[in-house]
């Protein structure tokens, strides 16, 4: 994992209260639902200094460490 995908599991598991890996299908899981995963969105704008629309928290772009990381790439 890189830096920034720790970082993204370690917000996870605040939010959430369970580890994660690398391509874990996060909603498929439970590990997300609508509402944790508002919650991860408004952490991860704070530890990475982005602005994260509602309308693009979606399971295409929350459903995997790996899809968020690639997510937040766009935003910084």
């Amino acid at each position: 994992m890189t830096t920034t995908q720790q970082v993204i599991a370690d917000k996870i598991q605040e939010v959430a209260f369970t580890k994660v890996g690398l391509n874990d299908e996060l909603f498929k899981s439970g590990i997300l639902s609508s509402i944790i995963v508002i919650d991860l969105a408004t952490s991860l704008e704070e530890e990475f200094n982005i602005q994260i629309p509602f309308n693009e928290i979606s399971i295409e772009n929350f459903s995997t460490i790996e899809l968020i990381d690639n997510f937040i790439k766009t935003k910084q």
